[in-house]
Order: C-alpha cells, then structure tokens, then sequence
C-alpha cells in the first residue's frame, strides 16, 4: 500500500469563494484547500491521509481511500511545546527564506486562473489542542515530517507542494540523515479543478489501470537504488498509462476547460528521508530531540508535485465574488 500524507504545509492556496463544509477542527471560516497535482495523488497513491478534514477538497472527503487523522485513533501526541520548538528552530535556520516559486505562480501552474478570494492560508485550525494555519512554511513542514516520523509507517510519504519544493531538493543537503539516491520524474500527469475540488468519478476506472497499481506497488518496495534501466522502464508504462486515461477518459468525461498537467518526483532507495537542505528542517527536528529517523528499518520518502506552467484550466468565475481575502496575499 502506497500512502501520502497531507498535512499543515501541503495546500496550495485556500478557496474562500467557494467555502468547504465545517471540519471539526475549524475555528472560523472553512475555506476550500487547493492541492497541487490531485489527479497525481489520485492515481499514484493508495490511500489519502489527511491530518485533518480541513485540508482535504470537499469533494474527496467520503472517499473511501481518504481518511482524517484527528478523527481517527493514529493522530500522534505532539505537545504545543514541541511545535513551538520545531517552528523557532525552522525560522532560525531559514531566516528570510524564499520558496521555489511566488504563491502567484503556484496558483496559475496548480489549474487556477481565476485567484480573487484564494489566500495562501487556511483560517485557525484546532488539531488535539494544537492551534495552527496551513501555509506553505518551513515551520509547518517540519511539524508534518514530525507526525509522519511518529506515525511509523514505512509506507507513508509526506507530500510537498511546489513552493516548498527548495526544502525537499537533495541537492543542497548534506545533512547526515538523509540518504538521496534517484529522483523519478513523471511527466504529463492529467488534472482536473472545479470549485467544488478536484474529483471526478471516471478517477476510479484510472486508478483500478494493472500499470498504476503495479507503479504503486514497486515505489514501496524500493530498498536499493533502482537500475536506471528499470526506472526508465517503470517511468514509460506509468506516463503511458495516463496518456491512454487522458485520451479515453478524462477528455470524454470531464469539462476539458478544467484540465491542465503537472508533473510529479518521487524519491527512490534506502532509507530516503524527507530531505531539506543543510539550512532547512532536518536540523530542527535533530535539534527538538525527537524521531530520528532508523535507516535499518524505516524507508522515508517524499512525493514532490509541481504543475506545468502552460496550465489552462480556472476555477468556476460565474459566482460573484464574496468579500475575503486577495489571491497573493503573504
């Protein structure tokens, strides 16, 4: 079983136009989250693992692949003071950083045009106690690799969006707990948005594809730096397999002024952690004292989507606009 989590720093951007039903840890308004890549996590993943009701797309909410930590037994106890740790430690080592693109960017490449009203934060949330906003942050990042350390489950993997994709790249790292091996980029994932989120029922047909399962089973199986060969291989029958579910599916079915591509990294071999760069939050967690990760029994990955930039699709424009926050607001 291939699992993601989406947690506090996954969302791209908030949908208050187009308000979701109340989660139980909302305080105030309950704004629509916004994912990168939602066909990618769809289709690439078998199960959906949401820290909380409030990020997940309305529309994806009885899914039965989705599920809500807080309203389940496996939310791990993580104390205020520990968040509290983590985030001044985050800043500390990320003094004035920047993101891999504007929160503009990440808007038009995730399928949305139209941003009046989409903030790039959700209102307070209240998870067991804890009281945060979902934002792209590095702190929140390193509160996600945290509860997805303490869930102790080899298959989960903590997924990233586009703006925090600097803080996931290997290639700065050189942080003694991370093992980056391989990178597999998978180009022309199909996606599809309206303001209710991104679902549409012809996902099941897609999802069910021998090629996509068979892709789901392999990335959890990974103990090894993959043959190039191998990866090459894998990489065509997936891409081909969204080619065919674009062509016959998705096209045919779905509103095509609703799509757009993106493309999604997957981080292969032994023991990958969520890597940060040397000035990011695999420090902050070494230095909170807590969940180190065990590279003889515990395979660490992240799933980084980042949406093409030619995306054509918007949100629904034929509502009138409530007043609420300003798509770019920081």
């Amino acid at each position: 079983m291939r699992k993601g989590y989406i947690g506090l720093s996954t969302p791209i951007g908030f949908d208050y136009r187009n308000q979701a039903s109340r989660g139980p840890a909302d305080i105030a308004s309950s704004p629509n989250p916004i994912l990168d890549s939602p066909f990618g996590l769809l289709l690439l993943f078998d199960e959906l693992v949401f820290l909380t009701r409030s990020l997940c797309p309305e529309n994806m909410r009885t899914l039965p692949y989705v599920s809500f930590l807080d309203e389940s037994d496996r939310l791990p106890n993580i104390s205020q003071t520990e968040i509290e740790t983590l985030r001044d430690a985050a800043w500390r080592e990320t003094p004035g950083a920047t993101a891999g693109v504007s929160f503009q960017e990440a808007l038009e490449s995730s399928g949305v045009i139209d941003g009046i009203a989409i903030d790039n934060h959700s209102h307070g949330l209240r998870i067991s106690g804890i009281e945060r906003q979902a934002n792209a942050d590095p702190s929140n990042l390193a509160v996600d690799a945290l509860v997805c350390s303490r869930l102790g489950d080899p298959t989960i993997e903590l997924i990233a969006n586009t703006r925090l994709q600097p803080y996931l790249d290997g290639e700065r790292n050189d942080a003694k707990e991370a093992f980056l091996t391989q990178l597999l980029v998978l180009d022309g994932i199909p996606n599809y948005l309206t303001p209710k989120g991104p679902y549409h029922p012809v996902v099941e047909e897609v999802r069910a594809n021998p090629h996509l399962a068979a892709f789901r089973k392999w990335i959890t199986q990974q103990r090894g730096l993959a043959s190039q060969s191998e990866v090459k291989e894998v990489k065509a029958e997936v891409e081909a397999a969204l080619r065919e579910a674009q062509e016959r599916l998705f096209l045919k079915h779905c509103d095509p002024k609703r799509h757009y591509q993106s493309v999604g990294k997957a981080m292969l071999g032994d023991a990958v952690g969520i890597l940060f760069p040397a000035t990011g939050t695999v420090t902050a967690l070494v230095e909170a004292g807590r969940d180190r990760m065990n590279p003889e029994v515990q395979r660490w990955q992240g799933f980084i989507v980042g949406a093409r930039r030619d995306a054509r699709v918007a949100l629904s424009s034929e509502q009138s606009t409530p007043a609420g926050p300003v798509a770019g607001a920081e």
